[in-house]
This record gives structure tokens, sequence and C-alpha cells, in this order.
């Protein structure tokens, strides 16, 4: 064989194995395709669970040792003796919509829990029968604070933890409605202006601290920088009554919320209204998504007709033009009366 043709036979061969390397290449390639495109299998659908709270999301119990506490609408006092046992708050109140002998027939744990807040020193003072709408009629439950540097009375914080009127009927808007108007009428009377004359005393108050009017109040039932604290499940219906906004129109400042954790209260088991279930159920309210709500007392704002009947019984110029007074600047080339 000449020299030429076995040049030629030698590419001959190289240009097979090219081919066939390059044949193996896209058919590797061809495969990896498929498989990629291949569906996958569905996967498990997985139950949705309350997330628990990480530490760096947790926010501080809004409840101190030592601030004067009314605790509204209790079940069985669990959350009361969380906080009076193992948060060491020593000005803790009580009080429950039902008697005593409702709260003992619906929570069984009821009594051990009246035995322990009963035998600290000094006691919890509970307090029955006690409707939240009406809060600041019972001369009893007014907070005097004695030892107040200010001079003012009134509670630090008062406390609503999951307000809810019960099954007063299946539908659902007749439900929102029901438990807006209770807390409406909640805020207002921790706020003490439930009718138009407690109004005008606390506004006759706020123009002239040292006005003689009889329209002054003796004393307030929240004190002026006092929080509302109320808890409420998330999700509806709960987010349909807008306590935000409840708030504001009641005259309340709007302060923060942040995601309840029942954790941080050892002890606390979220109760029914309609009492404990025999044998536990499989509903635990401590496991739900729940929301804390801060609202702080703020000075009320007067409206034209306040303003009017205000400088009528007292004889006070309206705030408005008391206001323009104080902050009307002096014209140019006038003294000012700050040096």
């Amino acid at each position: 064989m000449s020299k030429t043709k076995t040049k030629q036979a030698r590419r001959e061969l190289k240009r097979d194995g090219a081919r066939k390397i390059a044949a193996h290449q896209r058919k590797t390639a061809k495969a990896a395709t498929i498989s990629t495109n291949a569906p996958k299998p569905p996967k498990k659908k997985q139950k949705m669970q309350a997330q628990p709270v990480q530490a760096s999301q947790k926010h501080d119990v809004p409840f101190g040792e030592y601030e004067h506490i009314l605790l509204v609408g209790e079940g069985d006092f669990s959350f009361a003796r969380s906080l009076a046992i193992e948060h060491g708050c020593a000005n803790v109140t009580a009080t429950s919509f039902d008697s005593d002998t409702e709260v003992r027939e619906k929570y069984p744990n009821f009594e051990s829990i009246h035995d322990e807040l009963t035998q600290l020193t000094p006691p919890v003072p509970i307090h029955h029968s006690i409707d939240a709408t009406k809060l600041s009629s019972y001369k009893h439950l007014r907070c005097t604070r004695e030892d107040d540097d200010e001079g003012q009375d009134g509670w630090d914080t008062i406390c609503f933890m999951f307000p809810h009127t019960g099954g007063l009927s299946t539908d659902v808007n007749r439900q929102v409605r029901a438990n807006q108007a209770l807390l409406v009428a909640f805020f207002k009377s921790c706020l003490e202006t439930t009718s138009a004359k407690q109004r005008l005393q606390i506004l006759a108050s706020q123009v002239h601290k040292n006005h003689p009017s009889p329209l002054r109040p003796r004393s307030q039932f929240l004190r002026m920088g006092g929080r509302i604290v109320v808890t409420l499940f998330e999700g509806e219906p709960y987010t349909l009554w807008n306590v935000r906004d409840l708030a504001r129109h009641a005259g309340l400042k709007v302060v923060e919320s942040w995601k309840f954790d029942a954790s941080q209260y050892p002890g606390y088991k979220h109760v029914r209204t309609l009492g404990t279930i025999e044998g536990g159920g499989a509903w635990k309210g401590e496991d739900r998504d729940a929301r804390t709500y801060v609202f702080e007392k703020i000075p009320l704002v007067a409206d034209s007709d306040e303003e009017k009947e205000l400088e009528k019984e007292t004889g006070v110029k309206k705030v408005k033009e008391r206001t323009r007074t104080r902050t009307k600047r002096p014209r140019k080339g006038s003294d000012s009366d700050d040096d």
C-alpha cells in the first residue's frame, strides 16, 4: 500500500471516531433533557399549623411588676394567676362577667386557682358579675394611687383577653356587630365617656385643671397615658371587627400590636365562654394564632357643640382659641415676652 493510501485510511478512521464520539454526546444530552423535563410525582399535602414565635420575634410581656392592672372578662382566672405568680405582678385585680357560682360550675380548676390567688400576700382581689361595658360605674373597682408622685388616680393597664359576646347568633354579620358594640362600650367605659355629661366633665378638666366647675370629675378610672390591652384571634371573623378603628373612634391612640405567645404566660389556658368541655376536647385556644393590641389614653378632643357647651358652663374660652393665643407669633419689631 502506498503512503498516500495509508494517510487517507488514517484520516477516515479519525473521522469515524469523531462521528461516533459526537453521536454518543448527542445521545447523552438528549437523555439528560428528557429526564429533566419529566413530570415530578405530586407532593403530599402538608397540614397548616400555627408557626411558633421565634425568640427574636417575641415581644416583652406588657405588664410591669408594680403597675396597677385590672383584668376584665376572666374565665378560670388562669391568666390572673400567671401574672400574679409567674410574673410577680403585685397589683393585679381580676374580674369576671360570670357570677362566682357560674365560674365554679363552668371551670372546675377555678377552685385551686382561687385558693392560690387569695392566699398570696397581699391577696389578689377577685370580683364576679362585672360587666366590661360598665366598668367605671363600679365604685369598688376604682384604683386609688396614694403613692403616686404625680397625684393621679387610675389604673395603669386594663386588659381584656379574647373578648367575645358568646354564641348570640349564627349569623356572621350579627356576631360582628355585637362584638364591635361590646368593644366600643368597653373602651368608652374605661375612658368614662359613655355619656355626653361624662365627656364634658373630662373636657372641662383638660381646659382648666384648677377650674372650680362642677363638671370636673373627681378622679380617673384609667389614668392619662394608661393603656388598654386587648388580645384577639387572627383571621375572620375577628379581623372584621376592625378593633384599631373602633379604638381610634372611641378616642384612644393605637400604640402597637404583636403576635400573642401563650407560652410567655405559664399556667395560662384559654377557656371557652360556655365553659370547659368534658374530656378536654380537641380545640385549644393557646394553639391558635392570636394578636395583642395596645391602646393609650390621650386627651379628648372636643367637637364644636362641646366647645360651646364648655364655654357656657365654665366660662372658659374655647380650646382652639386658647391654643391660637398661645402659639401666636409676635409681629416684626414687637417685643417678645419670652425674655
